[in-house]
């Protein structure tokens, strides 16, 4: 598998994360927060691989300390992943 391959397949599981992670606390949360990414950062949620920062601040401002209960879910279905240094860096930024 190529690099080019194993960064598509990284993306794909953060994509995912983040999704289920919305979705499990309900589908208008999930909406804005989507709606929050394109609004600021003219982006949608797989931007947010190369750009933890954004999802980062969009949950913070949205959901102050709360925004850790997501960022928790994220983390906890991303663990397996976390030694991949793309992976862990997310993990890292949206941790903060």
């Amino acid at each position: 598998m190529s690099d080019t391959n194993g960064d598509l397949v990284d993306k794909a599981l953060v994509w995912l994360a983040i999704e289920s992670a919305l979705f499990k606390i309900g589908r208008p949360i999930y909406e804005k927060v989507v709606d929050d990414l394109y609004e600021k950062y003219h982006c949608y949620i797989p931007d947010c691989y190369e750009h933890p920062e954004y999802l980062n601040e969009i949950l913070k401002g949205l959901y102050g300390n709360a925004h850790e209960v997501i960022v928790k879910s994220i983390n906890k279905q991303l663990e397996e992943f976390s030694y991949k240094e793309p992976i862990k860096r997310f993990l890292e930024v949206i941790s903060q």
